[in-house]
């Protein structure tokens, strides 16, 4: 795992060295290990190594083909390395040491980056540079597990891992995009492929772009999940089980493939328990297993965990996270996330990281199991609550919505009704009555998914805070997947909505960010894409039966650990969220949404701010999502708008890295 950058001059100068070594050495956190540069030209190259494969020298970068054509800076792993290693020696291709990177620079040099990239079995963001063509190639891997950001302006095209890249160049004009922090208030997270800046875009997910010198860019998609139609699977249920057994053996066993230790995320819950069961029973691996716990007793996981982990056998180690951890982790949080994001689960995700990186290099998380097996709780209330409704005069639906709205409902003794032992709801029933109300106004299928998309800001409540009408939006959906019918077809577009922008732009965006903070490589066993295809082929039953989530994950467990712990409800890596916002960082919150900063910042309506965090501290649970979006903005923008970029960057761990810099002739 590594930090990478460059840039593209289109106007003829060549690439200032200076303006290069401050986006690669922003990156440090990225890369401690070593540190290169490649400068041809027009063209620069930057990398930053976090030593997993091939330790030696022999595996630094900037790196380039034994032919002298290409080369590449690469970030994240191939894990068929090896495979492709050996095809390529069978074409004559002559290695010099044993990292993944020396074969992906020679498997473009022999097949050309489009055919090279198909081969590639991993996760993976990565550069190459054709000196020939003078043509640069920038990639991500199918799911979207590793992040790549291109600039495009009419001078240069500029690329990197992070943000923070572009914001460490003294030239680089922080333009708010508007439209999409709009979004982002609505969502809680960038879409794809906006982010927070005007001038910067994400490539999206299994998408390879070429560009040249003289400016022309091309973007080919060579991954797309629709291509795997719902239901198109043959087989029986037994059979898929049965071969989703095989690929995830196959699967988890490649994600060990390391130089360095290697351990792994533990929840407790579904997706953990069973890349742990299969590591352990099927491929028997012995890797030390790490979990975070809460005093609050809703918001700990610990015993399942632990309980697990016993059962198994493996090696598991606790950190009970302290009021003091917690705090620190808060006042870190637009550090480690360098753009503005609403997923507060960051904030133990980043504790989790540093607590792992004391004891192993790699670690394991379980991504992807609910987006792919139908895990969410929303798969099925919002299809289902969209259906029963639909025979409800519209009419008679925005009149029960507008009186039940006109009710004191935040502050109604509702222990009757929703089980609650105190007379305020909590926020998460606050949210969810709330969004009840939202989906009586909803008609067709496209509202309801957009519906479900947003977790932040009420669309008029984000117009008044910006002070700018709702944007127009894409057309839903981005794949080419028939409007549903039913229940089991509205699951379906609501998780590839998840699966193409939730899961790479807000979950996996939180897990790179988090670990690459504490210089730990984290791989996501389930997020290969073969297990991905199988996932979205298969019949909607197979995956949710008689109000069971996850079935066939669920089946697989059970075959490998005591029933019981199978049987785990859903929990999510949550934090008490509104107590830590009400209490301890009351007097933070209350200052970053001062009116003295809201205007220093000059970006949200102070008077509309002023108001949520009123209500906020008021007691009303509804808004505890909606003021952790502004706060973490303001913070955010405190940080990196404001002030601008800064040289600091998360303490790097171990030694001073070495620096090489490369220039000259590259056909030797």
């Amino acid at each position: 795992m590594c930090g990478i950058c460059g840039e593209l001059r289109l106007d003829g100068r060549e690439v200032r060295e200076g303006d290069l070594l401050a986006m690669r050495d922003s990156l440090r956190h990225r890369g401690p290990d070593d540190a290169g540069i490649l400068l041809d030209g027009p063209l620069g190259l930057g990398h930053r190594r976090l030593s997993i494969i091939d330790l030696s020298p022999l595996g630094r970068q900037p790196m380039v083909s034994a032919d002298g054509r290409f080369a590449i800076v690469f970030n994240g792993e191939i894990y068929n390395h090896q495979d492709i290693r050996r095809d390529l020696e069978a074409r004559g291709v002559v290695f010099r040491g044993g990292s993944d990177t020396e074969v992906a620079v020679n498997a473009a040099a022999v097949f050309g980056p489009a055919q090279a990239v198909s081969r590639f079995l991993g996760m993976f963001a990565l550069a190459w540079w054709d000196f020939r063509e003078k043509t640069l190639s920038l990639c991500r891997d199918r799911v979207g597990v590793k992040p790549l950001y291109v600039s495009r302006t009419p001078g240069a095209c500029l690329f990197g891992s992070e943000m923070r890249a572009f914001l460490a160049r003294p030239d680089f004009a922080p333009d708010i995009d508007r439209r999409a922090l709009f979004r982002h208030f609505r969502t809680g997270y960038f879409e794809g492929p906006d982010t927070v800046f005007r001038s910067v875009k994400k490539l999206p997910p299994g998408t390879l772009a070429t560009i040249r010198a003289d400016g022309s860019y091309r973007e080919t998609r060579y991954f797309d999940i629709s291509a795997a139609a719902r239901g198109s699977y043959q087989g029986t249920y037994a059979q898929a089980r049965e071969e989703l057994g095989a690929l995830c053996r196959d699967a988890f066993a490649l994600r060990l493939v390391s130089d360095v230790p290697v351990g792994m995320f533990l929840s407790g819950g579904v997706d953990s328990s069973l890349v742990s069961a299969v590591l352990r029973k099927d491929v028997g691996a012995d890797v030390t297993h790490f979990t975070i716990g809460f005093a609050e007793p809703r918001h700990d996981e610990t015993a399942k965990a632990e309980a697990l982990a016993k059962s198994l056998g493996v090696a598991h180690k606790v950190l009970r996270v302290t009021p003091e951890t917690a705090r620190q982790a808060l006042l870190d949080f637009c550090e480690v996330f360098d753009e503005p994001f609403g997923d507060a689960s960051g904030i133990p995700t980043a504790i989790l990281s540093r607590f792992a990186r004391e004891h192993v290099k790699v670690a394991l998380s379980a991504d992807g199991g609910d987006e792919q097996f139908c895990g969410y709780t929303g798969y099925r209330r919002y299809p289902g609550l969209f259906y029963a409704l639909r025979p409800v005069p519209m009419l008679v639906r925005r009149a029960v919505a507008r009186g039940l709205r006109a009710l004191p409902w935040e502050r109604l003794a509702d222990a009757r009704l929703l089980g609650a032992d105190r007379t305020a709801l909590s926020p998460d029933r606050a949210a969810r009555l709330g969004r009840f109300l939202d989906l009586l106004d909803i008609r067709d299928p496209r509202g309801l998914v957009d519906l479900y998309a947003a977790r932040g800001l009420p669309e008029q409540a984000a117009s008044r805070l910006l002070g700018m009408p709702p944007p127009e939006t894409d057309p839903f959906p981005p794949f080419h997947v028939p409007e549903p019918t039913d229940a089991a077809g509205l699951a379906d577009w609501l998780m590839r909505r998840d699966f193409a922008s939730w899961l790479p732009e807000d979950i996996l965006f939180k897990v790179d960010r988090a670990s690459m903070a504490a210089s730990l490589e984290c791989r996501d066993p389930l997020l290969d894409h073969r297990i991905a295809e199988l996932a979205f082929s298969l019949p909607m039953e197979f995956l949710v039966k008689d109000g069971q989530d996850k079935r066939l994950l669920r089946d697989l467990l059970r075959r490998r650990v005591p029933g019981g712990l199978a049987e785990q409800p859903k929990q999510g890596f949550d934090i008490p969220l509104a107590a830590w916002l009400r209490g301890p960082h009351a007097p933070l919150v209350r200052e970053a949404l001062g009116r003295e900063s809201l205007v220093r910042v000059g970006v949200l309506d102070p008077d509309e701010a002023g108001l949520l965090r009123d209500r906020f501290f008021a007691g009303e649970g509804l808004y505890t999502q909606q003021i952790w979006l502004l706060f973490n903005f303001q913070m955010w923008a405190a940080r990196w708008l404001v002030r601008g970029g800064s040289d600091e960057t998360p303490s790097p761990v171990g030694p001073r890295p070495r620096e090489t810099t490369w220039t000259g002739d590259w056909s030797a």
